[in-house]
């Protein structure tokens, strides 16, 4: 990621990627205290930056208010990455935010109606390595409708409360994926970027590829060899999981 502080800051780096071939960028940062990102003063050189080049902008929002979704919507955001949780213990305990799956529910109507993409994003094992709120999560996410589905695993991280947790099994994401590939049949499933990378790594890997994810973050070559056999199509995207298939053209 590129620190990026000012919108003076923000417009010299996009012109420089730009220039340079990029396609496209996402935008982050932290949230504040009310469980979004900021982006107030930078939503005229968003606009600038959508009006002078051809770039994709995506976006890591948090839980935006509706004025914020219109304002993204207004400067030509085209797609918003979601973290959803369908918890309302896991918000508190292991967010330590005082809001609710209602206003989870509420900031991805107010981003669906503003922006053209909405990509819920859906953390396996948020609650201190438990299975808590995914499936609501998941019933949320089809009450409102979205471009694609990403699936993330928790990482346990040192140094936190959940350090030594030991996180979801492959066989309870692979059964979540199944279940979310019967609910959602025509909708992009991707496993991201955010997953254990240790000796279950394959593990996870193949069994979300077996219960039908389309897209999986930097693969490992095994299971881009079992995806060959089983007879799947194969494709290198250099971009972020959840861009539209339609933007991409695969």
């Amino acid at each position: 990621m590129i620190p990026c502080s000012t919108p003076e800051q923000f417009l010299r780096i996009c012109k420089k990627l730009y220039s340079t071939g990029a396609r496209g960028l996402l935008l982050s940062g932290g949230y504040n205290a009310e469980g979004y990102v900021p982006f107030e003063p930078f939503l005229d050189v968003i606009e600038q930056v959508k009006k002078e080049t051809e770039l994709f902008v995506s976006t890591h929002t948090g839980l935006t208010p509706s004025w914020l979704a219109r304002e993204l919507g207004r400067a030509g955001v085209d797609l918003a990455n979601f973290d959803l949780v369908g918890d309302n213990e896991t918000i508190r305990f292991v967010l330590g935010v005082d809001r609710t799956i209602e206003d989870y529910r509420r900031s991805l109507r107010a981003l669906k109606r503003s922006i053209p993409h909405v990509v819920p994003h859906i953390c396996l094992g948020l609650h201190a390595g438990k299975m808590k709120g995914e499936r609501r999560a998941l019933e949320i996410a089809a009450e409102v409708g979205s471009s694609g589905l990403v699936f993330l695993i928790l990482m346990p991280t040192k140094g936190t409360d959940f350090e030594h947790v030991e996180g979801p099994t492959p066989e309870s994401v692979g059964e979540l994926i199944a279940e979310a590939r019967l609910k959602f049949p025509k909708t992009t499933l991707a496993l991201g970027c955010m997953r254990p990378r240790d000796g279950r790594r394959v593990k996870f890997e193949l069994q979300a590829l077996h219960s039908g994810i389309d897209r999986i973050e930097m693969p490992s070559e095994e299971t881009v060899e079992a995806a060959r056999k089983l007879g799947l199509q194969i494709k290198k995207i250099d971009m972020c999981c959840s861009v539209p298939s339609s933007w991409v053209g695969d």
